[in-house]
């Protein structure tokens, strides 16, 4: 009011002075006028403050009872989600124990035991286990025959029925010791259009475990999980959610956020009002007390006549904020904003590519790959689609000899080299390690295959001396095409696995395309062929063991034999070709190594080898480091040496299976060696790192491939030279040195001519003949 008088005076005052008597009238008029329809900004500035602190603490109360709202809605929507919790898991737990008594019904060992039970209760107590083949949360299983009876009565607890129930066949039940257990029961067939029908298979499940391995409860709480059953205690589980009972973890969180959050209301109360009294006090002495000495100062003035009072001095200055300087600051905050969300939006699209990328080479990664691979389609049919699968050869190997950076350099090698040799448009995937792969589109047998031998001729280009290698690296590379909508992809790529598994064989082209005459992958399926070599590792007497001539050189006499594995099985004779891709595909080769000593030694004490006649074993690259095999060696060793008609025993070590664990190796062939055993070192040439195992390993004599000796016939002279150069350096160092495949008299003479010891092959003999006594040409 007081303002509004002193600016109604100044009106009055703007009059000049022959209407003095006028102006005093319209002055008194204004004033009249004015303090009807004006407030003084104390006043106004007390009802701002005033209905703050009032607005403020209703807010308080009004968000202190929505909390409390909030925390019994919360807890009722926490009770809805750990049921939520327990049926999702439920669900779950069902679906894996489908899959996991789907995969154990499908295992060839499975159908095996129900065929040929005779070894059953191992299989039930034993194999399954150590084959990983039956989850943990498993209690029990059992094999039921046909007509619904167990295989074998269970001893103890947990134990599965007699006979199968008849039920559902997924049930609940409590079991005697208070547990909440699962029956599964699954049929079991001999074929994959499930015709056949061999038996049942039953797993008891621990309920419990299956749901914690299933899901992490946030919201329930099964530490008491009670489940009442009906009368026949046992019932559906998909149908036991009713009848679980079972409490809410406490969210600890949320009472202490609870608390929290009411301790901070009433500070943020406190702090407003107090900022409020703040506020009214800057008001009063920097806005309103200025104001206020302005107009008692211009209505001190209402006295004087005709002009204003000189000297007017404001104490305490008025502060304005221009608008001008609010749009520029706006407009400033606005352009900057934008400059954020284009380098946002930019690091977005680079991130999006690097999660992509692998980071060593620069090639797309397996999240790439698995984007690229669902998006043509899973199990869809397409139209002229070939896979590349590539894989670098010895990759450990070069790892071990030369180290994790040269490894790394080696890696990017590859897919540098790869990447060139593809077409523009292909894509280059790092699935892994030393793994890579690619998908071509609208691409043609032809052009597959021509795609691969660029590949092939790229990485061979590539000088790896540069990162001091003397040796090249090498891939092997399988093919798989499909067109006209032969095949789906998850076929398509089952073909390529199997054409990179027969491309890393011995004597294998580097890169093969898949055909349906892969007969070494067969044998990998061949149940015949798997029973029989579990059955020979578990009665050695099944081995059928047959000896090849080693003849010493140059007077062409047996010195000793080597000993060859076959297994007769059923009355048939399972060949090596057959047996060994089994033992490496199940890693079985120590205990098959094992099986092979024992029946030696069993030929020996039996006279089949006659007493004196040496004999050579072979020994895989994880028998020379395993404790057990390595045992029986110099058991065998040390007996030879003590008996009277002693032998030479002679320890080939395949040097193609390329040992890793070196100091361990080299320290089992020291003891070999001490102990009165002679160490070859075999298929010299063929591997990765010959010359680095002959300079680290302690071996007595060195067999060359018959891949190196075949360049003595067909090679060039270069190739001829250096073979000779390698012979006779090997001789130099003290090695004794044994040729292997000589078939003709010509390759005989060659060798004795390039001061070989030892020589074997068809050419004195197939192995399996009647053996000579020491001593005979």
């Amino acid at each position: 009011m007081e303002i509004s008088n002193s600016i109604c005076w100044i009106t009055s005052c703007s009059n000049s002075s022959r209407f003095e008597s006028f102006r005093q009238r319209r002055l008194y008029i204004s004033f009249q006028i004015c303090d009807m329809n004006s407030l003084s900004i104390g006043r106004l500035s007390l009802i701002f403050v005033l209905t703050a602190g009032l607005l403020v603490i209703g807010l308080g109360g009004y968000f202190w009872h929505e909390i409390s709202r909030a925390t019994e809605s919360l807890g009722v929507s926490e009770h809805e989600s750990a049921r939520q919790e327990v049926a999702q898991a439920l669900q779950t737990t069902v679906q894996h124990m489908r899959e996991s008594g789907q995969a154990l019904a499908n295992w060839d060992e499975t159908r095996q035991q129900l065929v040929f039970p005779e070894y059953y209760a191992l299989w039930r107590d034993n194999r399954v286990r150590d084959a990983n083949m039956m989850p943990r949360s498993v209690l029990a299983v059992a094999l039921y025959d046909k007509s619904g009876s167990i295989l074998a009565k269970q001893e103890g607890a947990p134990a599965l029925p007699d006979r199968l129930p008849g039920k559902a066949p997924l049930s609940i039940y409590l079991s005697v010791a208070g547990q909440h257990q699962v029956d599964y029961y699954i049929p079991v067939h001999a074929d994959a259009g499930a015709g056949i029908l061999l038996g049942y298979l039953g797993l008891k499940f621990d309920l419990l475990n299956e749901l914690k391995r299933a899901h992490s409860f946030r919201y329930a709480d099964l530490s008491g999980l009670v489940v009442r059953l009906p009368g026949n205690s046992r019932i559906d589980i998909e149908n036991s959610l009713a009848h679980m009972r079972f409490g809410v973890l406490k969210n600890t969180n949320q009472v202490a956020f609870q608390r929290l959050f009411q301790d901070a209301l009433l500070r943020l109360t406190l702090a407003v009002l107090v900022s409020l009294l703040f506020a009214a006090w800057l008001l009063r002495n920097f806005l309103v007390r200025p104001l206020h000495n302005f107009s008692n100062e211009i209505n001190a003035m209402r006295t004087v006549s005709a002009n204003l009072p000189h000297g007017l001095i404001f104490k305490t200055p008025l502060h304005i904020t221009e608008l001008e300087s609010v749009r520029q600051a706006f407009s400033d905050y606005q352009e900057r904003l934008a400059a954020l969300h284009e380098s946002l939006a930019q690091n977005s699209r680079d991130f999006f590519d690097q999660a992509r990328r692998d980071a060593l080479t620069g090639v797309y990664n397996r999240r790439a790959y698995d984007e690229d691979w669902h998006s043509l389609g899973e199990d869809r049919r397409l139209t002229n689609v070939a896979l590349l699968l590539f894989d670098c050869d010895h990759f450990k190997a070069i790892n071990d000899t030369y180290g994790h950076s040269v490894g790394d350099a080696v890696i990017r090698a590859i897919a540098t080299s790869l990447q060139a040799a593809l077409r523009g448009g292909d894509k280059l995937y790092r699935l892994g390690g030393d793994e890579f792969s690619t998908v071509l589109v609208d691409a043609d047998p032809l052009h597959a295959e021509a795609i691969a031998e660029r590949c092939l001729d790229h990485l061979t280009a590539h000088d790896f001396r540069q990162y001091g290698m003397s040796e090249p690296a090498t891939i092997s590379i399988g093919v798989a095409y499909s067109q006209a909508g032969e095949l789906s992809l998850s076929e398509l790529q089952k073909r390529a696995d199997l054409a990179m598994y027969a491309a890393k064989r011995p004597d294998s082209p580097k890169m093969v395309i898949y055909s349906e005459g892969m007969g070494e992958l067969t044998a990998l399926v061949a149940n015949q062929s798997i029973n029989a070599v579990f059955q020979a590792i578990r009665d050695p007497g099944l081995l059928e063991m047959t000896y090849q001539a080693v003849m010493h050189l140059p007077l062409v006499q047996k010195e000793y034999v080597e000993a060859l594995t076959r297994i007769r099985f059923n009355g048939e004779l399972i060949r090596p070709d057959a047996i060994f891709p089994i033992v490496q595909a199940r890693k079985l080769d120590s205990e098959f190594d094992l099986a092979v000593i024992r029946a030696i030694a069993r030929d020996m004490a039996n006279g089949f080898l006659p007493p004196g006649q040496g004999v050579s074993i072979n020994l895989s690259a994880p028998s020379i480091v395993n404790a057990k095999v390595v045992d029986a060696m110099l058991e065998l060793v040390r007996v030879q040496s003590v008996h009277p008609g002693g032998r030479k025993i002679v320890v080939e070590i395949t040097e193609t299976a390329l040992i890793t664990q070196m100091e361990l190796a080299s320290a089992n062939i020291g003891q070999l060696r001490a102990a009165g055993a002679l160490v070859a070192l075999d298929d010299f040439g063929s591997g990765y790192s010959s010359l680095r195992y002959l300079a680290t390993m302690p071996v007595d004599l060195v067999k060359f491939d018959i891949s190196m000796l075949r360049l003595l016939e067909n090679g060039d002279p270069r190739q001829k030279l250096i073979l000779e150069e390698i012979a006779q350096m090997v001789l130099t160092a003290g090695y004794e040195l044994v040729a292997e495949g000589i078939e003709t008299r010509a390759q005989l003479d060659k060798i004795i001519g390039m001061g070989f010891t030892h020589a074997q092959g068809f050419y004195f003999g197939k192995p399996g003949e009647e053996i000579e006594p020491l001593g005979h040409s």
